[in-house]
């Protein structure tokens, strides 16, 4: 919290272009050139991001194939089964498909698979009793790019599969009907990043264009899209996927349906999460997301898809009280296994940690917790017999997925990116592995250089005007790829110090007679804080008995004189 802080460079005559062709603060435009905005046009869409700005879904390879495959299984009435991945993004695909679907297919059936028993992606055996069910067409979201070998049986079995999925794709892809992602080395559509519910839009926007064409609706009684707005934002900022570009019109258009959503699984879930006002997105990704996740990480996945898609009230209540259960059972399980998990790597010093009793749909979770606070990788283990399944996490510059790579020879198997990745060793296997592993990481991290704090740019308070509040409005859904923007202001006199609860320290600053309130979250070490003082802050807008307050989140602070 008191480390290094750095104050972002920028090319001037870029932000007085933006500054000046789009009649911004100065503030403003440093921060659009830091998240890469730097033509005024770029900015202008980033500013006022609208539907009719989202590109022609036809330009995803495979769209039209994928879009005539499934036009034939609808004039034909064939059975066709979604086969979706058991996280908030599979889920919210699967709900909007199969809504799109249903009126069309009567017959349409989903299938989550259980996260511990299954596994991530197609199954063999799913595949089976799914074919066995007179199944012609399967279509996947959110999974499916690497699984060859299951496309193969599917096939084999008389299914034609399309597969709807936004994740990296190997040099062998799977023998697919048609393979939908953006990813595909041979896609040219514009945006990569789309979260799987992102992709799956699409193809609802390019199969209503092709259905009305083929005279299924006329343009005043089809289906209105952006009824499933809510949905695609819930799945879009779950996933962490970059809130920019198509994701930023996703998520910016979506919150607005969300706040008055129709759908009763999703008022409910809202009832139990304690929402009823406008909704952000650190509201999805601290109360709704952890919530639909709690089905898969503790129980059968299909809870959270059964909310999403039911139009019954009651229903929807007796579900949302589900997972609010499971959620708060996830959270006992979590703090347990963090206290241990913890105490254990002040013991041992070591990121690889290993339990008999550890829940596997929970370690993930805390791993990422441990390399927040530890800043290193971590890797936690929960043991099972003789068998080990574990789930890990890292930091920038720390590239997990390889250094599992060089661990292989003691691994069953493996798979992931650079920042997360889940693994299978056997028992006897641990200590070798751990030791190698410990090994690898002690030397990439004399690689890794610290990490300072990125400041937007270092201003008076005085810069903090009306006029910039207003602008700040523009600015959000923040997340990833968008973050909140960060300011730091020198020479800052504090007018008054208490803390909250005993670990928020609380503020009021001033500087040439313009004051802010400012809370420290656990900056309780800080107490008394030094004054004069120099603050690194996010400014934030708060509504309180229907009043506006502009405030000031800090991040990092020290004396004037550091």
């Amino acid at each position: 919290m008191d480390g290094e802080w750095h104050v972002l460079p920028v090319d001037r005559d870029c932000v007085e272009r933006l500054k000046r062709q789009l009649r911004l603060p100065s503030l403003l435009a440093h921060i659009l050139f830091h998240r890469g905005l730097t033509e005024p046009e770029e900015a202008y869409r980033f500013l006022y991001p609208r539907l009719t700005y989202l590109y022609d879904p036809f330009l995803l390879k495979d769209m039209d194939k994928g879009i005539k495959r499934l036009y034939e299984a609808i004039l034909k009435q064939e059975r066709v089964v979604i086969y979706g991945d058991y996280d908030v993004d599979g889920l919210t695909g699967t709900a909007i498909l199969y809504l799109f679907l249903r009126p069309l297919l009567p017959n349409i059936g989903c299938y989550i698979p259980h996260r511990l028993e299954e596994g991530y992606g197609l199954n063999a055996e799913a595949i089976k009793r799914i074919a066995g069910q007179g199944v012609t067409l399967l279509i996947t979201t959110d999974c499916g790019s690497s699984d060859v070998e299951e496309v193969k049986l599917a096939k084999c079995l008389g299914m034609d599969v399309i597969i709807i999925d936004h994740h990296e794709v190997p040099p062998l892809s799977p023998p697919a009907y048609a393979l939908i992602n953006p990813k595909r080395p041979d896609c040219s559509f514009p945006f990569k990043e789309l979260a799987g519910v992102g992709v799956t839009f699409n193809f609802l926007i390019a199969l209503r264009q092709w259905l009305v064409r083929e005279g299924f609706w006329s343009q005043e009684t089809m289906p209105n899209l952006k009824e499933y707005l809510d949905l695609v934002a819930l799945g879009t900022v779950a996933d962490m996927v970059p809130l920019l570009d198509e994701n930023r019109i996703f998520v910016k258009c979506g919150l607005e349906v969300l706040a008055h959503t129709h759908r009763p699984g999703l008022k409910a879930l809202k009832a139990v999460s304690g929402l009823n006002h406008h909704l952000t997105t650190r509201d999805i990704s601290f109360r709704l997301a952890p919530r639909l996740n709690a089905a898969g990480r503790m129980a059968t996945p299909d809870t959270g898809l059964k909310l999403l898609i039911t139009q019954d009230e009651k229903e929807a209540a007796s579900l949302a009280q589900t997972l609010h259960a499971l959620n708060k059972e996830r959270q006992r399980v979590e703090e347990r296994i963090w206290r241990e998990a913890q105490l254990m790597l002040q013991e041992t010093g070591q990121g690889v940690l290993a339990k008999e009793d550890w829940h596997p749909g929970v370690i993930g979770i805390v791993a990422g917790k441990l390399t927040e606070a530890f800043k290193r990788p971590i890797l936690l283990v929960s043991l099972q017999g003789e068998e080990g399944r574990g789930s890990g996490r890292s930091i920038e510059g720390c590239d997990l997925f390889w250094i599992l790579s060089q661990c292989e020879g003691y691994l069953k198997g493996y798979g992931g990116h650079k920042m997360a990745a889940g693994f299978t060793v056997e028992k006897k296997d641990l200590k070798e592995f751990t030791s190698q592993f410990e090994q690898i990481v002690k030397e990439v991290l004399k690689e890794v250089r610290p990490v300072k704090l990125p400041i937007d740019a270092e201003v008076n308070l005085t810069d903090l005007s009306p006029s910039f509040w207003s602008y700040l409005s523009f600015l959000p859904p923040y997340g990833f790829g968008n973050p909140e923007p960060i300011f730091c202001a020198k020479d800052l006199k504090v007018k008054s110090a208490f803390l909250l609860n005993e670990r928020h320290l609380k503020l009021v600053v001033s500087q040439k007679n313009t004051s802010f309130e400012a809370i420290g979250f656990n900056f309780a070490s800080f107490y008394p804080p030094p004054n004069p003082l120099q603050m690194a802050f996010v400014p934030y807008e708060e509504i309180w008995q229907n009043r506006r307050l502009y405030k000031l989140r800090i991040q990092a602070m020290k004396g004037s004189n550091a």
